[in-house]
Parts: C-alpha cells; sequence; structure tokens
C-alpha cells in the first residue's frame, strides 16, 4: 500500500510518516521544505499548485492531508494565507485524489466547534469557529465531506485534540514554557490559567490516521482527543517543577479558544482507536527529547 503525507516536513506529518513507514508502507512526504527521513521519499511543492498534487497523487492508495498554515498567529496575522493553502490548497486535493482514486484522511481540529453549546462536545455539535485558522480548516473539511457525497471520493476527517510530542515547533505553548524554563527566564501564562485543552500525544494522533486509512468508513468527521483535560496553569506548574524558574500571569491573549470537553467515543467506536500516552509521560518524554538535542549539539 502506497500512502501520501502532505506536511510531511512538519511536527504531525513526520510522525505521521514514520507510523505509515513502519507499518509497511510505502510512503511519499509532500512539502514546501525539503526533509530528510529514512524510507521515506521527500517530494518538494505547494499545495496551492493543482498540478503538482495531481503528479505526487498518482497511483497513492490513500493521502494523509496534513500540510496547512497550523500557526494559529500566522493564520491570525495573515488569513488570505491561511485560506489559499488551508483552503484552496484542500480543494486541490480533493480534485487530485477525486482524479485518482485515492483516498484521504484530513486533519482537522477540535477548534472547529467554537463556543460549546453542550459537553462533552460529540460530532453533532454545531461548528462555529471564529479564527482564521479554525474558519479555514473547517472550510477545507466542508470541502472534502462534500467531495464524498459528490464525486465519489473516500474522506475521514479526524477532529484533532491539541498535540504534542518530540519535534514540537517552537512557538507552540509546550516549547515556550519549557525553553524559558531551560534558560532560567520567567514564564508567564496568558490570562489565569483556567483554560483546559486535552494534549493529545503525535503518537497517538498518527496511529488515528494509520487506523483511518486502513478503515471502509467514509463521509465522517471524528473528533480524536486525549480524555484527560489539562490546564495551562497545570502545564507550566510541571514545567517548573523540572526547571524551577518565576511563574506569572499576563494579559488573556486575543481570540484565545474556550476550554471544552470533547468526547472521542466514536473514534472508539468506529475506528477502535484509544489514546496510549498520556499527558504526565508524553511531557517528560518532550522534555527528554530535548534534553537529548541539546546534549549531542
Amino acid at each position: 500500500m502506497r500512502a501520501l503525507v502532505t506536511g510531511a516536513a512538519g511536527f504531525l506529518g513526520r510522525h505521521i510518516a514514520r507510523r505509515f513507514r513502519d507499518s509497511g508502507w510505502e510512503v511519499t512526504g509532500f512539502d514546501m521544505t525539503p526533509f530528510s527521513e529514512p524510507e521515506v521519499e521527500s517530494l518538494q511543492g505547494d499545495l496551492t499548485s493543482a498540478e503538482s498534487l495531481e503528479r505526487v497523487m498518482t497511483g497513492q492508495d490513500v493521502v494523509a492531508h496534513v500540510g496547512a498554515i497550523g500557526d494559529v498567529y500566522l493564520a491570525a496575522n495573515d488569513p488570505i494565507l491561511a485560506a489559499k493553502v488551508n483552503v484552496v490548497g484542500t480543494a486541490n486535493v480533493a480534485e487530485a485524489a477525486a482524479a485518482n482514486g485515492t483516498r484521504v484522511v484530513y486533519a482537522s481540529t477540535w477548534e472547529v466547534y467554537g463556543e460549546p453549546r453542550y459537553q462533552p462536545i460529540d460530532e453533532e455539535h454545531p461548528t462555529g469557529p471564529d479564527h482564521p485558522y479554525s474558519i479555514t480548516k473547517l472550510a477545507g473539511e466542508s470541502l472534502l465531506l462534500a467531495a464524498s457525497r459528490l464525486r465519489d471520493i473516500q474522506v475521514v476527517s479526524l477532529r484533532l485534540g491539541t498535540a504534542f510530542g518530540p519535534g514540537l515547533r517552537p512557538n507552540s505553548v509546550f516549547r515556550i514554557f519549557i525553553d524559558k524554563a531551560r534558560r532560567g527566564e520567567p514564564i508567564t501564562i496568558q490570562g489565569d490559567g483556567s483554560q483546559g485543552r486535552q494534549f493529545t500525544h503525535a503518537y497517538d494522533i498518527a496511529k488515528a490516521f494509520e487506523l483511518a486509512a486502513a478503515a471502509s468508513l467514509s463521509g465522517i468527521a471524528l473528533n480524536v482527543v486525549a480524555p484527560e483535560t489539562v490546564s495551562i496553569k497545570e502545564l507550566a506548574e510541571r514545567v517548573v517543577e523540572r526547571f524551577p524558574t518565576e511563574l506569572s500571569f499576563g494579559e488573556a491573549r486575543p481570540g484565545d479558544v474556550p476550554p471544552a470537553q470533547v468526547s472521542a467515543a466514536l473514534a472508539t467506536a468506529e475506528l477502535g482507536w484509544q489514546p496510549e500516552i498520556g499527558f504526565s509521560e508524553g511531557l517528560d518524554d518532550l522534555i527528554d527529547s530535548l534534553e537529548d538535542e541539546s546534549y549531542s549539539q
């Protein structure tokens, strides 16, 4: 079986490409940034180029569509770019998949729900995002699910929890807190820190992609989130336990996603997905990986 992973040079893309590879798939990574990963073919290209996607999709059984403007700060500052990549780029993926009979597993986000109307949030909950990132991700999801109805493309959209794990980008809240604390600098929490997140390890997300790629279901969105809710304050306190430093509070970040409890019961029922790596283990794993990088430099 052959799998194409868009955004394979990024944090989640690398984890997903490795999961497919380790499971015996023939894997091709597609990204604007060149990358090197053993036994993964690296192809450079742009999601906004329909011709490039048509070419690399040829002969692929599954595309794990992870490539996107995933940086919420960049999406807020440049919503036009976010729309081009996340919406037009995903429309190009849909067209290329339709032309080649390729199954699509899409990296959506739990943030498409917006302000919770009830909790725990299941897949029947109305969507109402109010940030350029989550708006464009929902638009991409909607295009793919429409294509599954109108073009007979097999599509599964995974509404992912807030991802973490080794390789996390430096401007993530995990890396900001850890990097500052390791340097002995104070950590500042935006707001009171009570906002909770269901941090979901990249290992478990990659497993969900593999399960969705091999499943027979289509035209469906599934929540893929770990059950444990951890506040930003708890995250900061855990980091400070490891690297003692001052902890303070600042102004709340504009446009921050409201906290919500999200249910992954449907993903468990449909895919047999169960997260394996809890928050504490995953945080230690991330910190250890950063310590190993420093030691090797």
